[in-house]
């Protein structure tokens, strides 16, 4: 196992303090037609910043994350832009490289904890990372009518809750513009298995195909 990456990386916490991030919509949206283009964003490119923190052991990591309609590929560097894990998932099979060994399982999730020690839903993240709730998730909303928060609602969801931040305005590939977070905060309880897990993620950029 890499676990040995997970402790505080205050460097690569204070340099992503310096980028600005969008403040959203100064009038109301509408959440039918947000949430409806929102489900159509299956084509994306995020880059920025993924902060672990669970119990005593914690970590601050670059992230690039490219999803293709459920093909994604997820990466994950230190401040100097070396890669720590890169992971390849497609409808076969999830194939994680990391400390020059190559892991392959059915489903991400596993193949990250076992590497890293992370908790990370990256199933669920897939729509919660562009705001959007899953079917049975329970959400609140701004005063702008945007998702503020959300609490998981899946048997397989380990009772996460979401809250969203610094939401800006991305151009879609038919020209049109979509409102998605720049801020993102996942927070699992504590249970008698895990102590509080929390994920904090900051993007600097969407690429929307």
């Amino acid at each position: 196992m890499i676990r040995i990456f997970l402790f505080c990386t205050t460097i690569a916490l204070a340099l992503g303090a310096c980028t600005s991030l969008p403040t959203g919509p100064d009038t109301a949206v509408n959440l039918t037609s947000q949430l409806q283009k929102v489900a159509q964003v299956q084509k994306w490119q995020m880059r920025g910043k993924i902060a672990f923190r669970q119990g005593k052991e914690a970590a601050s990591l670059n992230l690039v994350w490219k999803n293709d309609s459920g093909n994604f590929e997820f990466r994950l560097a230190n401040f100097l832009g070396v890669s720590m894990v890169d992971l390849n998932v497609d409808a076969s099979q999830s194939v994680l490289e990391a400390d020059g060994n190559t892991y392959i399982d059915a489903e991400p999730e596993p193949l990250i904890y076992q590497i890293t020690g992370m908790i990370i839903p990256v199933n669920s993240l897939l729509s919660w990372v562009k705001g959007l709730p899953l079917r049975d998730d329970t959400y609140t909303l701004t005063e702008k009518g945007l998702v503020n928060t959300l609490k998981s609602q899946c048997a397989l969801c380990r009772n996460w809750r979401v809250s969203y931040g610094n939401y800006g305005s991305v151009e879609t590939s038919n020209g049109e513009s979509v409102w998605l977070p720049h801020n993102i905060t996942l927070t699992q309880p504590e249970t008698s298995e895990t102590p509080k897990t929390q994920l904090k993620i900051k993007i600097y950029e969407w690429t929307l195909q």
